[in-house]
């Protein structure tokens, strides 16, 4: 038998299939919530700083 699955969020209750990878459309609301807010982030090189590469005699 296979292990039972976890909320990738809450860690507490087991997966409902409908809302997998989530327990309940509660955990899955409040992890695109994080995305949406920045807390989530991917890793990658820095971006540069826009202003740095502007030509400051350009108008």
């Amino acid at each position: 038998m296979g292990e039972a699955r976890l909320c990738v969020l809450c860690r507490t209750r087991a997966v409902e299939d409908r809302w997998r990878p989530f327990c309940s459309e509660r955990c899955r609301n409040e992890d695109l919530a994080r995305w949406a807010d920045g807390r989530y982030s991917v890793p990658g090189a820095p971006l540069p700083d826009p202003d740095s590469s502007a030509d400051p005699d350009q108008d």
